[in-house]
């Protein structure tokens, strides 16, 4: 390879490469069930399972570094970053591997194919090895119909054309032949400062910035050991993470034929779902039911504002450091809270058509030739405020419909933010009026708390979010707030509760759910420890009652009836109430508030206002419904409400 066009268009396939296995491996990992409510799982079972799919996200992630990590690698040179793709399926000779990529869900098949496209190159794995791993190609290739024909060209062309090669490994190493040969001081014609940096780019790994030669092979020398390095040097390089799921399944398999205990991890996705056929494709699954196909539709346009946004990123030109770092945030949102839940609950949602009343559909990713560089940045953030607030409007309309599921809720409200953060200060297209029509979207649906399961709190219409030193949080019709307490962005949620596979699950060993009666002489106290956050707000202000470590832990008769009152109303939890003369005052202990939520200091959320909460019942014995107190560190054993494990795990939250 010899020549400047030869190098910036195989690393335009290259990028287009790795786009596509991106994909591919993100449906095979939204098929995956995700709970033993779906069927066909035990909870052990399903444990397995959720670290199959992690695994498999986390390798998609990975392709997305290696495609930004092209993206550096182009713009050194003086080409432009390529995010461009044929829709899926791609036959067998889209590439010379000769493997077709397609949009499959889970099986035997698929984690071979997998297998198969992260195959090192010869003479990397031992004879042994090899001819464990020859057998699988063949698999995968017989059933495709066999290896795509090469017809080779000998003709000398001064066009740049795709080079042959059998594995991803051997595909880059030729591109780097390019990089060696090439005089250093010819090649690298890029504006260093053009180099996307790696403190913006969050996509678990490091990006090279790429200057010179020795950067450039660097470069590709990550992404061949991200991708194909044996076990002994690189056990979290993909094809040993593939490998080790395709063993753990069929050993998963035969365990359940030799037990007879049903083992069904997969949902009955289709293959390659589209809401239209495309003229770039020579097939596919249409959807037809029809909210299936409009929450399809929303996923593709997302997908699509994801992709501009990060070729704009990766092409910027006069965005500020802080804008780019903006940028890249807003894209990495986009991913892991609006695709990552649409993606997922598409598999659930039925595909329709009579041919398949069973089936369910899938994300599509469907490519549409709109993704190009938007070059003037005034524009392209106009575009992109415009485009999300579209996003907003329909996701919001969306969850409006009956039974709806939870993850287009978090998709809505993930949207409602992002929106509002490229948005004019001023004028009809101001956060305030574009929030004022999602507003009167919303206003028939009163203010709740949804606990999603698994996921984050789901708020609608609380105008009062503000963090522990009382400064007000602006607020969104709809907002997603992290419970898993790994989020970057907190209190609002990022989706790291899907990477870290936080469970909403009550755990064992928590503090029993029981009301507790302490009778004394002018009044009666009663107290549930099970739904105590240990704020101290008691303990610390009337030690002679509330008995830190002493059982009992009440003594009614400690102090004057008024300043025990005064302690009660002050519990945050809604543990503690009284009676007097033997009539509970609970009336009085919940004043009427407005609703507001308050993010406390290294602690949970504070409800108060009586805000209705779904998804987090039964609720605990005699415990308030005007204020309680919601887990925000994921490690609560009684979720979703606070049992003070913030304090032992040393929760800390240093922006609220």
């Amino acid at each position: 390879m010899t020549t400047r066009e030869e190098l910036i268009y195989l690393l335009s396939r290259a990028s287009e490469l790795e786009h596509g296995l991106a994909c591919i491996y993100l449906f095979a990992a939204y098929s995956l069930k995700n709970d033993p409510s779906e069927g066909g799982l035990t909870e052990e079972q399903a444990e397995q399972v959720r670290g199959w799919r992690r695994h498999l996200a986390a390798v998609a992630i990975e392709e997305m570094l290696h495609l930004a990590q092209v993206s550096n690698l182009l713009t050194a040179i003086g080409g432009a970053p390529n995010f461009k793709r044929t829709n899926f399926p791609m036959p067998a000779s889209a590439y010379p591997f000769g493997v077709c990529l397609t949009l499959e869900p889970f099986s035997q098949l698929t984690i071979e194919r997998f297998v198969t496209y992260e195959m090192p190159e010869a003479g990397i794995l031992s004879p042994e090895q090899q001819a464990i791993f020859d057998p699988i190609r063949a698999r995968v290739l017989e059933a495709q119909g066999g290896p795509a024909s090469v017809v080779e060209d000998k003709t000398v062309s001064f066009e740049p054309f795709d080079i042959d090669f059998s594995t991803v490994g051997e595909f880059y190493h030729k591109i780097e032949t390019g990089f060696r040969t090439i005089p250093e001081e010819e090649l690298f014609i890029g504006p260093p400062e053009a180099q996307a940096n790696a403190r913006y780019v969050d996509l678990g790994g490091e990006l090279v910035a790429v200057t010179d030669r020795a950067s450039a092979c660097a470069a590709i020398e990550m992404i061949v050991e991200q991708g194909e390095a044996p076990t002994s040097d690189h056990p979290d390089a993909h094809f040993v993470v593939f490998n080790t799921i395709r063993l753990a399944y069929a050993e998963a398999l035969a365990e359940a034929e030799r037990t007879g205990i049903p083992f069904e991890p997969v949902r009955p996705v289709v293959s390659n779902p589209m809401t239209r056929f495309y003229d770039d494709t020579s097939g596919g699954t249409i959807i037809h039911d029809p909210l299936t196909h409009e929450v399809a539709d929303l996923f593709n346009i997302a997908y699509d504002t994801m992709l501009l946004m990060l070729l704009r990123f990766f092409a910027h030109t006069d965005e500020t450091e802080a804008e780019l770092a903006h940028l890249s945030g807003a894209t990495l949102r986009l991913m892991t809270t609006v695709l990552r839940p649409l993606g997922e609950v598409l598999c659930k949602m039925p595909a329709g058509g009579s041919e398949r009343p069973v089936q369910t559909a899938g994300p599509g990713f469907g490519y549409n030739r709109d993704v190009q560089l938007l070059p003037h940045k005034r524009s392209a953030w106009t575009f992109f405020g415009e485009r999300l607030w579209e996003l907003a409007g329909i996701a919001t309309k969306l969850r409006l419909q009956a039974n709806v599921p939870a993850e287009i809720e978090e998709a809505a409200a993930a949207l409602q933010d992002l929106a509002g953060q490229f948005t004019p200060g001023a004028g009809r297209h101001s956060v305030s009026a574009q929030l004022a029509d999602l507003e009167a979207l919303e206003a028939s649906q009163g203010c709740m708390i949804q606990c999603i399961p698994n996921g984050p709190y789901v708020v609608t219409n609380v105008d009062h979010l503000k963090n522990s030193k009382g400064e007000q949080i602006p607020a969104r019709p709809q907002m997603a707030l992290c419970r898993c307490g790994g989020s970057s962005n907190k209190p609002f949620c990022d989706g790291t509760h899907a990477r870290i596979g936080f469970s909403s699950q009550k755990l064992p060993g928590r503090v029993p759910d029981r009301r507790d009666t302490y009778v004394g002489q002018e009044i009666t106290v009663f107290d549930n420890r099970g739904i105590c956050q240990h704020a101290g707000f008691c303990t610390d202000r009337l030690a002679s009652v509330f008995l830190q470590g002493q059982e009992p832990f009440v003594d009614p008769n400690g102090a004057r009836k008024e300043a025990i009152i005064e302690a009660v109303k002050n519990c945050p939890s809604g543990a503690l109430s009284y009676a007097l003369d033997g009539v509970e005052r609970r009336d009085e202990v919940d004043p009427q508030r407005e609703p507001a939520i308050t993010v406390s200091k290294d602690g949970p959320y504070r409800v108060t206002g009586g805000i209705p909460i779904e998804g987090g019942n039964p609720r605990a014995q005699g415990s308030s419904t005007e204020h309680y107190a919601l887990c925000r560190c994921g490690h609560s054993k009684n979720k979703p409400f606070c049992d003070g494990s913030h304090w032992y795990v040393k929760f800390h939250d240093e922006k609220n």
